[in-house]
Parts: structure tokens; C-alpha cells; sequence
């Protein structure tokens, strides 16, 4: 017999539809859809950071389990959902592209990969991640875009501005960084819009923009690397529609794509 599979809610207002079709297409066991759930064992679904879901992965890894977890897309937001397992996002670069999926869904954005943009007059764009996530992390969003900012400062005299993450943004971040000299994030996914517009990204947290991050003593001469392509086809096979998630047991796909890993 495997193990249990259980998907946590975590009380998400919003999200709870989508934890329980990915719930429904992998048979899990039980569907716990309330703020700040008690572990039950066995391997876990859950969505965020927030309302009990960090102690539920913590959980989940010291009774030597699997977490899946599952939050906003890399691109296509409300459309797709990432899932990534053991991780909050996918943060490494496959050796070669893995599928066309990636130019299904930018098409169906009306998006694309753009050439590096190689002469730019733009700031330098921060994009902090969500006050909740730099706490995760154990900082805060004010001390991190102040660190941040001071640090860019011994490096360059170029203008900065800083762009806060919306919880539903209104507008496309593309009009605001499609100038931009770089971004700066922490494990945001403004990152990865700015590697698809050719603006280089510098990250200072783990995340899916990572392979393509240069640093901020390379602010003057940031990054234009190679991969891409590469990049973007990985995410796009770690992130669903909840039609997707309900026709199959998307964890399974989940689980080979990280075998990928080199």
C-alpha cells in the first residue's frame, strides 16, 4: 500500500478550488480546506505560505515525506499553477529544452521570448517578493529592499525604483520593465518577466530565475547568458490548468520532471 496523500487548503479564500482538483487527479486521500491544519501523515499537498502551510511542509519533510507545493504560475497567472515538489519552485536549468509546451502557453498569453535588449536607458527596476514570503525567509520587505538599495548603491549611480507586488495586479508588468536597465527580486516571479522581455535579472533568493541571475557587483555589466529557451520550457511543464490537474495525476508528471535534474 503507498503512502497517504493528503492536499491542504490552508484556508485560502480564493485558491481552495484549485488545491482540490489537484487533490481530485491524484487521488489523494483526504481534502482539508481550513486555515492552519494539523499534519495527518503521509505525503502532502499544499498551497502558499501562509495559514499553516510552512509547518505542514515542515512536517512533511521530518516524517521523511514528499510536499507538493502549489502556488501562482511562472507565467499564465490564474490560468496556471505551479507545482514543484519538495521546493517552492522549480531553480535549476535543464541541459536541453524539454518540451514546445513553453511556446504553447507564451502564444497563448500573446507573449514571447524576446531578443536580449542589449541598449537600454531605464532604472534599475526592484521588484520585492510578498511581505509574507521575505518573512518566510526570515526577513521582512522593508529590510530587504533597503539592504537591497544600499548595496546597488556602492556599485552604481544609476536611478532605481521600486515596483510592489499587487496580491491581484492590475496591470502587465511589461510596460513598466520593458526599459528597465535589470530587475532585482528576490524570488519573484518579475524575474522571469524580465528574462522573456531580454532584461537581465539579478536574484538574491533561490528561485526559478536563478541559472540566468547575475549579481549585484555585476550591476554595470549584468548577465545575457545562453538558456532561456531552456529555462522557460522546464516551467512550463511544472505548472497546470485545474482541468489539467482533474484529467490526471499531475504529481506523477511532477516527480519525472524533477528526475531531470542534473
Amino acid at each position: 500500500m503507498g503512502k497517504v496523500l493528503v492536499a491542504y487548503g490552508c484556508g485560502s479564500p480564493i485558491r481552495l478550488p484549485i488545491v482540490e482538483s489537484l487533490a481530485l487527479g491524484a487521488g489523494a486521500n483526504k481534502f482539508i480546506p481550513i486555515a492552519n491544519p494539523s499534519y495527518q501523515g503521509g505525503d502532502s499537498i499544499v498551497w502558499g505560505l501562509i495559514r499553516g502551510a510552512p509547518k505542514i511542509m515542515f512536517d512533511t519533510v521530518q516524517n521523511r515525506c514528499d510536499y507538493f507545493q502549489i502556488d501562482n504560475a511562472y507565467f499564465g497567472r490564474n490560468i496556471y499553477y505551479r507545482v514543484s515538489l519538495n521546493a517552492l519552485q522549480l531553480s535549476w536549468m535543464p541541459t536541453a529544452v524539454v518540451s514546445d509546451r513553453y511556446k504553447l502557453i507564451l502564444n497563448q498569453l500573446g507573449k514571447t521570448i524576446l531578443p536580449w535588449k542589449k541598449k537600454r536607458n531605464g532604472p534599475i527596476v526592484i521588484c520585492p517578493s510578498s511581505d509574507h514570503l521575505h518573512h518566510f525567509f526570515g526577513g521582512t520587505l522593508d529590510s530587504w529592499v533597503s539592504s537591497v538599495v544600499t548595496e546597488i548603491k556602492t556599485h552604481t549611480d544609476r536611478p532605481i525604483t521600486v515596483r510592489y507586488k499587487e496580491l491581484m495586479p492590475k496591470g502587465d508588468i511589461d510596460a513598466e520593465i520593458h526599459e528597465a536597465w535589470c530587475v532585482v527580486t528576490h524570488v519573484s516571479a518579475a524575474g522571469l518577466d524580465a528574462l522573456r522581455l531580454g532584461i537581465p535579472v539579478i536574484a538574491t533568493g533561490e528561485c526559478a530565475a536563478s541559472p540566468l541571475s547575475a549579481t549585484i557587483q555585476e550591476i554595470e555589466r549584468p548577465l545575457l547568458s545562453n538558456g532561456r529557451e531552456e529555462l522557460f520550457s522546464l516551467l512550463a511543464c511544472g505548472q497546470f490548468t485545474p482541468e489539467e490537474m482533474i484529467k490526471g495525476n499531475v504529481l506523477e508528471s511532477v516527480r519525472v520532471l524533477s528526475e531531470l535534474q542534473p
